[in-house]
This record gives C-alpha cells, structure tokens and sequence, in this order.
C-alpha cells in the first residue's frame, strides 16, 4: 500500500517539476519581438526633445509624430533597437534616452535613490530606537 502513495507522490513531484521547469524557461528565453512590440518599446524609451519630461508615446508634438514615423521607417527596414536609438542620440544627444546607460556618471543616476533609501531606513531605525529607550 505505501508503495502505490509512493507512486502517486512521485508522479506528482515529477509533474511539478515539468510544469515548474516549463515556466522558469518562459521567463528566461527571450521572446521574438515583432515590429509593433518594438516600435511601442522605442516610444517608451525615447524622450521628446521638445517636451519636457514626456516620452515619444506621451508627445503629442509635431517633432515626436515626426520621430514616430522615423522609427516606424526603421523598424519596418530591419534596424534592431539599439541601431534606432543610436540614431536618435546621434541626432539629439544623449538626453534623448529615457533611461541613461549604467556607465561612466549615468551610474548615480541609479544609485542616489537607493543610497537615499538605505540612509532614510537608517535614521528611521535609530529615531524609532531612540523612541523605545527614552
């Protein structure tokens, strides 16, 4: 009888694992993107140069319509996501990327905010100890 529980266990761990297995390599491939999925991705990363703060997909601008109609030339002739951005910095400058590259000055970008939060959960924890002692 314990044999047949163990069957039955082990056929579902098996399952389990197959289905687990199934979904943490859906996450991990890199999906095919088509031309629409890449042009919405470049309207989201590309800001407006004229607009202050607003991406390409939030501009409702005469010089973003015209950079929209730019990526839609370039992705339907073959160009990959960085070529299009590259041309656009190259047109624009760097200020043109919604989110800077992790290189070189760009890295405080990132790490300000998180330097902040640790600093801010610090002064917290003292206060609140602080609070409990006297």
């Amino acid at each position: 009888m314990s044999g047949m529980i163990y069957v039955k266990n082990l056929k579902f761990i098996l399952l389990f694992n197959f289905f687990l297995l199934t979904v943490l390599c859906s996450c991990i491939l890199p999906e095919e993107n088509s031309e629409k999925d890449l042009y919405i991705q470049l309207e989201k990363e590309i800001m407006c140069p004229v607009c202050d703060g607003q991406t390409l997909d939030q501009s409702q601008s005469l010089i973003a319509e015209d950079m929209k109609n730019t990526i839609k030339e370039k992705v339907s002739q073959g160009y990959n996501k960085e070529e299009i951005k590259n041309y656009f910095v190259a047109r624009y400058g760097e200020g043109v990327i919604a989110y800077p590259k992790v290189e070189g000055f760009n890295i405080f970008a990132y790490l300000i905010p998180i330097i902040g939060l640790i600093f801010s959960l610090l002064i917290f924890g003292f206060y609140i100890r602080k609070q409990k002692l006297g």
